[in-house]
């Protein structure tokens, strides 16, 4: 019986655990995107004296389509964002291209790389000529924008990402803001609060009927005869 309540009271207890745990990430998801589910970061400055930023190269796989081209998850793309804002007055090209491509447009020019993207973004330099040939004269770009905004549904692929000048001269001073549109957000986020919140009522009952003191009390055994007098000698 006590190892029975025992067990109940460590269940209990993990289950509370993992529940806040759940309601925890459904409640992040809910307040960090907006009412289209959308999640964005930033915005990151990113300013060079070079021609301009390129990306990590990116290569996604999601995984083999199956009937229609959708993948086992239920998508075969997500809908990105990047919003990039010129800071000197210049016009701003953003685009996005095989990452072949990319890598022969940019060989032998003065790029940065950027590695990651925080608060103190880092960047690699890479040596070379300090112009390029207008990005809108190259017609590789599968999504372009010279307007700030660049909009793309990210597919399987190698992917590069850049920003440059619209004229293709260096010095580039922007910030930029990417966000990303999970599908089914929404949904995942409201089924992990209402999972999390049960999960936390049941673990609470589980802990109290584990934990809680039971006045056990023994039945009479009967009553004991009276003392008898020690016979004198």
């Amino acid at each position: 019986m006590r190892i029975g309540k025992l067990l109940a009271a460590v269940f209990g207890i993990l289950t509370i655990a993992g529940s806040f745990a759940a309601t925890a990430v459904g409640g992040m998801a809910l307040v960090v995107s907006d009412e289209e589910g959308w999640i964005s970061a930033g915005p990151v400055r990113l300013r060079t004296d070079a021609v301009g930023f390129v990306g990590e190269e990116l290569h996604i796989d999601f995984g083999n389509h199956v009937g229609d081209g959708r993948t086992f998850v239920g998508w075969d793309a997500i809908p990105t964002r990047l919003d990039v804002d010129s800071r000197n007055g210049k016009e701003i090209f953003v685009g996005i291209a095989a990452a072949d491509d990319v890598r022969a447009y940019l060989d032998g020019v003065a790029m940065d790389r950027v590695e990651s993207l925080h608060r103190e973004p880092a960047l690699v330099h890479l040596q070379g000529a300090w112009s390029i040939e207008p990005p809108h004269a190259r017609h590789f770009w599968v999504a372009s924008s010279a307007a700030g905004e660049l909009e793309w549904d990210f597919s399987d692929g190698d992917w590069a990402v850049v920003v440059l000048n619209a004229d293709g001269t260096a010095g580039v001073d922007v910030a930029v803001t990417g966000s990303a549109q999970i599908p089914f957000l929404g949904v995942i986020a409201v089924g992990l609060v209402a999972v999390g919140l049960i999960g936390i009522i049941g673990g609470g009952l589980l802990t109290y009927y584990g934990v809680r003191a039971v006045r056990e009390i023994e039945p009479p055994q009967g009553t004991a005869p009276p003392p008898q007098p020690i016979a004198a000698t």
